[in-house]
């Protein structure tokens, strides 16, 4: 199986630096105009009320962080691990760093700035030693030992930004009931196949074992409509929610590179857990998933349908609501 995300696409614009400010991103910043993405889902709401990720946990198994920006790095947990015993061979392929930038960059008024940029990553790199023609590659059976590492570490929140063709097998399932029955919610890419249904393993959504601790993520551009490569909602549609997947901008070092792929829709809804989380310590993860959900914003035909879920990811109504 694969990593979710479409790859690089471009390079953009050259690191310009900015001022930061202690109580949240600026919208006015360069370092907040370049993460569009904050603006297309309301995270405003989130720092406006002070929160910031602080002190929650995501866990993100792929194939590791270690070729990420100081601004994400800052922020990796020193618990992070590799499943794969006596590894030889470096990180080849940034797709676990360019993932976390998006969910977690930290606030520095560089470059660009996570979701949830004072949340805690903990990096489970679980990919297979050589990957696929140099790409991201897992076997379950490594997925299935980063999940319940990422439960045994106190994860709230665990990604899974990958696709594959069919189910994951016995040892899979179990790893992953252990995790949801741990209390964690996972977050998984929806696909870039332009399928009617997610691919696996976001499928286990309607798996009465996991329900309503999946959010399946698919993928919208700039202008907030789902991407003609994502795949839709289809029958996952109740645990189904999109977010900004097209032209994201990750990796600011020298420059920023621009990516696309449901992976990095991961990002953006791990880290609006992650916020809503620290908001709400008092619910569980169920219940945190299940507020997000219901407070997307409506898209496509009126209520849940078959193409965008439950809507567009939207942390303004989150919040909103609960005042």
């Amino acid at each position: 199986m694969r990593g979710a995300g479409l790859g690089l696409l471009a390079v953009l614009a050259a690191w310009l630096p900015a001022a930061a400010d202690a109580r949240g991103p600026r919208t006015n910043s360069d370092e907040y105009k370049k993460s569009w993405g904050l603006e297309a889902i309301g995270a405003r709401a989130a720092y406006e009320a002070g929160f910031t990720g602080k002190g929650v946990t995501v866990a993100i198994v792929d194939c590791g962080v270690a070729r990420a920006q100081r601004e994400v790095l800052r922020n990796v947990s020193r618990r992070s691990t590799d499943v794969v015993p006596d590894r030889r061979l470096p990180i080849s392929d940034p797709h676990g760093a360019y993932t976390a930038a998006p969910l977690a960059a930290a606030l520095n008024g560089r470059g660009m700035v996570g979701v949830a940029y004072n949340a805690t990553v903990l990096a489970v790199r679980a990919d297979v030693e050589g990957g696929l023609f140099g790409r991201c590659a897992f076997k379950p059976s490594d997925l299935a030992r980063g999940l319940d590492y990422a439960a045994s570490q106190g994860a709230r929140v665990v990604v899974l930004p990958l696709q594959h063709g069919k189910p994951l097998g016995d040892p899979f399932e179990a790893a992953l009931k252990r995790t949801v029955d741990a209390g964690v919610v996972v977050v998984i890419a929806a696909g870039n196949r332009n399928g009617p249904d997610p691919s696996w393993p976001a499928m286990y959504a309607v798996d009465p074992r996991f329900s309503g601790a999946i959010v399946v993520a698919g993928a919208t551009g700039y202008y907030g409509e789902l991407t003609s490569w994502s795949n839709r909602a289809g029958q996952v549609k109740p645990w189904y929610v999109a977010a900004p997947g097209e032209w994201v901008l990750t990796d600011c070092k020298a420059k920023c590179a621009l990516v696309s792929g449901t992976s990095f829709s991961t990002s953006y809804v791990a880290g609006g857990l992650a916020l809503m989380m620290e908001a709400w310590p008092q619910l569980s993860g169920r219940e945190v998933a299940a507020r997000l959900l219901a407070t997307a914003r409506d898209a496509g035909d009126a209520g849940v349908d078959d193409v965008y879920g439950r809507g567009v990811l939207n942390l303004g109504g989150a919040f909103a609501a609960a005042e």
